[in-house]
């Protein structure tokens, strides 16, 4: 479990999801940080949400 959690928490989901939802790479946009905010700002909070959810989880 320990070592799902830390693959799981290596996993760059803004940048993943922003991609495919198709609204460029994240780190190019707003602050260039690959979170949540900044998915925000690149593709809305539909993106964001589940994002936001992932970083914490």
């Amino acid at each position: 479990m320990l070592v799902g959690a830390y693959l799981l928490g290596s996993i760059p989901f803004a940048w993943l999801l922003v991609r495919l939802a198709g609204r460029g790479d994240v780190r190019r946009v707003g602050s260039g940080n690959v979170g949540a905010t900044n998915a925000l700002r690149a593709a809305g909070w539909k993106v964001a949400l589940p994002i936001a959810l992932l970083d914490v989880g």
